[in-house]
């Protein structure tokens, strides 16, 4: 039986993802038809005595969102150093030039630039970091037919400073293709379809690093794609979740605590840090929480060295989808 696509979000179809050429222009040119919404930064960087920063910056096509900078110290919650109220969210440009795209400022100050290999973020006094990329491309497709979006991924290792102290850590570059009316900030995927969506990266002591995004929603918005360095790929739709939470589920308190996804017949899992738990972002959705963890193969047995895995959950929607089956003390 032939299934019609839905619309206004309707999505009832998982997510078509696939590895790609980690060239920029695939974050810049037009995909299916859809323009380019946003292109953006983010990541978890830290100093050699381990305080930690995860940043993150995007760029629209005609402006820059604001730099958002978490802090934390060893073991505890992260506090927001800069946000919308002390950073730059001006005009910006997005130029063209042989293999390398940027994004520049009025004054001409470049924010990002990125070739295949190499990128380079520049927030004045707050931010500067350089990165090397690792492994492919990864791209992924919602096929609606009145708000489609693509979504590109891209991880880089990174070195630089916060506040002029010297950082290293890990970076993704990603970027959403969108309707032109259909901004995703503003579109299904943040307003009722994601429900718990982590980029992870981690590095092991060996070099070896595996990396990806594990992605759970209500209507089918689930997707497993993960890249090794030291083994073979997996992309997997159909997955089952089991989510746990630290609190009552409607509490501003409730934070994840861990996430496992099991598809493709694996099982891979999100797991919190001590602390590591973002304030609560009261301009996006009901629910919404961001914490710091690792993610790794349940049969991993190595320790990490470096990590990113901020993982976004909106806590009601792990009822919706059933996900929800365990519930920690407070």
């Amino acid at each position: 039986m032939t299934k019609t696509l839905g619309t206004s979000g309707q999505y009832g179809f998982p997510l078509v993802g696939n590895f790609i050429e980690p060239t920029p222009n695939a974050h810049w040119d037009d995909v299916f038809g859809l323009k380019m919404n946003m292109q953006y930064f983010y990541g978890s960087v830290r100093s050699e005595a381990g305080d930690y920063w995860w940043p993150i910056r995007g760029f629209y096509t005609d402006r820059a969102r604001f730099l958002h900078l978490s802090e934390s110290k060893i073991g505890g919650d992260f506090t927001y150093a800069t946000d919308e109220t002390n950073s730059y969210g001006g005009l910006v440009e997005h130029r063209h030039t042989g293999d390398r795209w940027e994004v520049v400022n009025p004054d001409g100050q470049v924010l990002m630039g990125v070739t295949t290999e190499h990128m380079e973020w520049n927030d004045g006094a707050e931010l500067k970091i350089t990165g090397e990329r690792v492994g492919p491309g990864l791209q992924f497709y919602c096929a609606d037919d009145d708000d489609p979006m693509v979504y590109t991924s891209r991880l880089f290792k990174a070195s630089g400073s916060i506040k002029g102290i010297p950082v290293t850590g890990l970076i993704f570059h990603d970027s959403m293709h969108t309707k032109a009316d259909r901004p995703f900030m503003k579109g299904p995927v943040i307003t009722k379809l994601e429900t718990g969506w982590v980029a992870f990266a981690t590095e092991f002591e060996d070099g070896e690093v595996h990396s990806g995004h594990l992605v759970h929603g209500t209507e089918n918005f689930n997707l497993m794609i993960i890249h090794r360095t030291d083994g073979p790929s997996l992309i997997a739709h159909d997955i089952v979740v089991d989510a746990e939470l630290a609190g009552e589920p409607d509490s501003e308190s409730a934070y994840p605590v861990k996430l496992s996804y099991t598809g493709g017949g694996e099982t891979w899992v999100w797991e919190a840090n001590e602390g590591g738990r973002c304030p609560v972002r009261h301009d996006l959705p009901a629910g919404h929480r961001w914490r710091q963890g690792w993610a790794h193969h349940v049969d991993e047995k190595r320790r990490p060295k470096t990590t990113e895995a901020l993982m976004e959950t909106y806590n009601n929607r792990l009822i919706q989808t059933g996900a929800l089956r365990q519930k920690v003390p407070q």
